[in-house]
Formats: C-alpha cells, structure tokens, sequence
C-alpha cells in the first residue's frame, strides 16, 4: 500500500527479527509466536481508523477483520490488522479470502512489507483490494522509489464467495495468482528497482482520511461494520514442496513457479 513507509514509523517493532519457516495456518487459533495483533495505534494523519484487537474475530472457517463506528483515541472509527512476528523471504505467498463489500474509502490487503521501522529501505509486496472497485485488485511491490502497481480486472467477483491469491518471489521474478491464474509478472531488470529484503506478513482492513479520497473515495460508515474473511495463510519457503492441496506449489509445480 502507497502509503506504508510513513505508516509503519510509529509501530512498536524491534529492528531484529526472526525469519520465518514455511507454514500453513487456517486460523483455529491466533498463534502468538507467528502472529502480532494490532492494536491501540494509529498509521498516520491519512488514517481513518485505530487499530483495535475487538477488530479480530476467529469464527468457524477463519479470521474476520472488520471496521467499526467504535470511537477509539482521536479516531471515531477502528480497524483490524494482524501482522507476522517474524520475517519472510523468497518463496510462495497464498491467501483464502473475501474482501470487505463495496464501500468507499477501504482497503482490504495481504502483503509483505519492511521499511523504516526495521532499519530497513521500504521493500513491499501488496494484493490490495479497493473498496470502490467491483472486480478489481491492486497488485504492486514498492522499493522506495515509488510504487509499481497494476490494477488487475479479475475475471470473478472476489466479494462474492472466498477466492485464492497467491504470489511467488523469486531473487529474480514476482507471479500474482488468483484462483491459480497469472494475473501479473515482474522480472528484474538491471537499473530498476526489485524487492529483496524480507519483510513482515500482514492482512489488514483499515478506512482513511479525506487524503486518500483521490485513491480511494470518500470514507462513508454504511450503518454496520465492514468486514473482510480470511480462511487461512499460508508460506512455503523457496524450494520446499507444497504444504496443503490447493496450494499453487502443488497445483504448478515448482518448475512452472520459476519459470523453467
């Protein structure tokens, strides 16, 4: 998301982190030693929202996040965002969820992100999920030097059932997958920027100031909380075999990954 090298600078992180071992998490439980639930802080004078742990529900299926009219500090909404202890590198990054119903002013996301806050240049991998478009995602890497983004028309609805997204990083390739169809590729290329630093693991749902309106709309609250679903994350370290069935390391196989 555009706006992260500011965001994070706030954040209670400590600059060593651990790297992070493949995993695959459906979200029975919160497990404290992989997860950090966000909570209390805000991201910035663009942010509509505070973080609030009563913003994350496990329910049968997985993890809600939601945004609610609940005042909290100097903010008259909170939001949900659950962020990785640990760092991640190289690898496949896959995602089960339906983002939050149409409304403007919202982002929905799954991504990787280190920055300012880890001592760090800002390195990021992003699905972002607009609330203003209908079959759209975001898909982008930031290097400190601005983002590359796409917006990418899918072919199905994401709000109306549960769908899978996925991304491989490699030292030289980024594929975007949704449902197991790629939707965008980078390579690296000498002289332009690529992301290389491990970073953190988030999903997030989260409103913003009338900063963001260009972006994203005009936050409107419809009158019940927003709400975006996860059934599960998961991370298979570059190289190792799949962890669970509907994973694209399983379903392409690692050689189509890489490009071979």
């Amino acid at each position: 998301m555009r706006f992260l090298a500011l965001l994070f600078c706030t954040l209670p992180f400590s600059t060593a982190l651990a790297q992070g071992t493949s995993f695959f998490d459906p979200f029975k439980t919160i497990d404290g030693t992989r997860w950090q639930v966000s909570d209390g802080w805000v991201n910035g004078g663009w942010h509509g929202c505070r973080w609030s742990k009563n913003n994350l529900r496990l329910v049968d299926g997985g993890l809600e996040l939601s945004i609610t009219n609940t005042p909290l500090g100097d903010r008259a909404f909170t939001c949900g965002e659950l962020m990785s202890r640990p760092v991640y590198s190289y690898g496949t990054f896959e995602v089960r969820m339906k983002p939050a119903a149409r409304n403007p002013g919202i982002v929905s996301a799954f991504f990787t992100y280190t920055g300012q806050a880890h001592g760090n240049p800002h390195h990021e991998i992003d699905f972002e999920f607009i609330g203003t478009r209908a079959r759209n995602v975001d898909v982008a890497i930031h290097t400190g030097k601005g983002p590359d983004g796409r917006d990418v028309v899918l072919d199905f609805d994401p709000r109306a059932s549960m769908n899978d997204y996925a991304y491989h990083w490699t030292p030289d390739r980024i594929t975007w997958y949704a449902n197991g169809k790629l939707i965008r590729e980078i390579k690296r290329e000498e002289g332009k920027a690529f992301p290389s630093l491990p970073g953190k693991l988030y999903i997030s749902l989260w409103s913003g100031n009338d900063g963001l309106n260009s972006w994203l709309g005009k936050f409107s609250y419809p009158g019940t909380p927003l709400v975006a679903s996860y059934a599960y994350i998961a991370y298979t370290k570059l190289g190792e075999d799949c962890q669970f069935p509907e994973s694209i390391v399983c379903k392409l196989g690692k050689d189509v990954l890489n490009g071979k």
